[in-house]
């Protein structure tokens, strides 16, 4: 298997959008560099992410989601 076919992908985007929550908000909300959430919304560099479990779990309590509902692997479209 090639794993380069292969990207984690965020949903955080459909996520807020669907609640209503703006990256500022949610990154006052959850007290997390807005910076960071906004990568994630984005999908920016997510091979090369660091992506705190700290930051997943609040995220995961603040939606009231599983990191299933937050992250999925999408195969890479170029």
């Amino acid at each position: 298997m090639d794993n380069n076919e292969w990207i984690l992908y965020c949903k955080l985007g459909e996520i807020i959008e669907k609640h209503d929550v703006s990256a500022l908000k949610l990154s006052e909300d959850i007290d997390h560099r807005r910076t960071t959430i906004t990568d994630l919304i984005h999908n920016k560099d997510m091979e090369n992410k660091r992506i705190p479990a700290s930051l997943i779990t609040k995220l995961c309590v603040y939606f009231d989601i599983t990191p299933n509902d937050l992250f999925e692997i999408r195969k890479r479209v170029e």
